[in-house]
């Protein structure tokens, strides 16, 4: 909610308020900001640590969420979800149809990228095709 509302109390904040002789990041030294403090640093501790702590609570959340929905009405129509591995899936007790891709988004649905750039592109958590008509 700090970050959202901006009140992420920040090195660079600290240097702002004069409680710090530098407003630079304490573990690369690079300019500190929230982005630079929640994903940024490329620091190995605060890379790790985004790696298996964020990362992994984002991914358990939207394995949550997506087994929710698929055995909804909908949930034949998942099309696409990036949402960890299949072991961390299935460790939810999760295990999705065949049909449904996994880290690599459908060409399909991007035509005029090349299929390097469907891997390194930004992915959503899941994709969910709903027939015309369908009213939420």
């Amino acid at each position: 909610m700090k970050f959202r509302t901006g009140t992420l109390y920040i090195k660079k904040m600290a240097h702002l308020y004069g409680r710090a002789t530098s407003s630079s990041c304490l573990s690369c030294h690079q300019p500190d900001s929230q982005i630079h403090m929640l994903s940024g640093c490329q620091h190995a501790s605060i890379q790790n640590m985004v790696t298996e702590t964020f990362s992994e609570r984002h991914n358990i959340a939207s394995r949550l969420i997506i087994k929710t929905l698929s055995k909804g009405d909908f949930g034949g129509n998942i099309i696409f979800t990036d949402i960890g591995s299949e072991t961390r899936m299935a460790q939810q007790s999760l295990v999705l149809p065949a049909h449904v891709a996994s880290r690599t988004l459908p060409q399909w649905l991007l035509p005029n990228l090349s299929a390097d750039k469907l891997r390194s592109c930004s992915r959503p958590d899941a994709i969910c095709i709903l027939p015309v008509g369908t009213k939420k």
